[in-house]
């Protein structure tokens, strides 16, 4: 059984879960808990926890920077020369399988806190609507998405916004975010999926806490709901 909580970040393409990442990390700052970021991370490999014991919240996100991670981000989300949904559900499946085994359930037995930017209910919403895709019981079955729906988030935080706000919002973002999820009817169809009675019943039968978080509004605004909701979530250090 695992001993540790784990938070997963969701939602479709600029709906602004760095907001509510930055509330969590505000949250730890204040517990003056010990940090360990993925993104700060620089070795070629990506880390395991016998490499990384001594913190206690772990800040990680999905698709990884290193070995296939980096491949989904620098080439299989290409939009010049675009992969189809079968390929990117394999190389996401692959990705989480290997921070699963290396790092996030051995942290969890531990009794750690891992906050991650994404996971297996984003392929779930994504891959099966791409072009060249596989049926989404497919996608379910990959070994890396097993895992993961066997280690299912304590709490999954739904960020909320309209596809057409998203849409603006991504315009002014770098060329990585853009990639080939960012088109306006394809963020329509995330939205409605994330929206959607199956993958919220897929998790809450697991045991995961789903919370929807309204992020339409003003920074000042979301970035309050962000905090109220952490306060509940993590109601002690």
């Amino acid at each position: 059984m695992n001993k540790g909580r784990f938070i997963i970040v969701d939602g479709i393409t600029g709906s602004g879960k760095s907001t509510v990442l930055r509330s969590v990390d505000a949250w730890a700052q204040d517990c003056e808990h010990r940090v360990f970021r993925l993104n700060d991370w620089k070795e070629p490999a990506p880390p395991t926890f016998e490499d990384i014991p001594d913190y206690d919240v772990y800040f990680t996100y999905e698709p990884t920077r290193s070995w296939v991670g980096a491949a989904i981000r620098y080439e299989l989300s290409r939009s010049d020369l675009p992969y189809g949904g079968e390929e990117l559900a394999h190389a996401f499946a692959l990705d989480r399988q290997m921070m699963y085994k290396r790092l996030i359930i051995p942290a969890l037995k531990a009794g750690k806190t891992i906050i991650q930017d994404r996971g297996v209910s984003s392929s779930l919403v994504y891959q099966p609507i791409m072009d060249n895709s596989v049926p989404l019981e497919t996608i379910m079955n990959l070994p890396g998405n097993k895992l993961a729906l066997e280690n299912v988030p304590t709490a999954l935080i739904l960020t909320s916004i309209s596809a057409n706000q998203a849409h603006e919002r991504i315009k002014s973002r770098s060329d990585e975010s853009k990639g080939v999820f960012v088109e306006l009817e394809f963020l329509k169809k995330q939205e409605e999926r994330y929206k959607s009675k199956w993958l919220r019943e897929l998790f809450t039968s697991k045991g995961t806490d789903i919370f929807d978080l309204d992020t339409s509004d003003s920074l000042e605004q979301t970035n309050a709901r962000a905090k109220q909701l952490i306060d509940h979530i993590f109601t002690t250090c």
